[in-house]
């Protein structure tokens, strides 16, 4: 993954500070590294790395991982 198409991105989970918590959580969705770094103000966990389309994106640079049913199916 180190060179990615136009429309495919990198997102990572990461952890971060919450000061509401007072604890470092690791948020339950991915994002990419520029708003891991601006907005969260996290450090992202390199082994998570994952491409996905850029259009999957949130306005804030976040990305949901969709729960499917195929996971229940063997």
């Amino acid at each position: 993954m180190d060179k990615l198409p136009e429309n495919v991105v990198a997102v990572y989970a990461f952890r971060c500070f919450d000061t509401d918590a007072g604890e470092v959580l690791v948020p339950p969705f991915k994002a990419t590294e520029q708003a891991i770094k601006s907005l969260f103000k996290g450090e992202a966990l390199p082994l998570t790395k994952e491409a996905v389309d850029r259009s999957e994106l949130d306005s804030e640079g976040r990305w949901f991982r969709m729960a499917t049913g195929w996971g229940q199916l063997r």
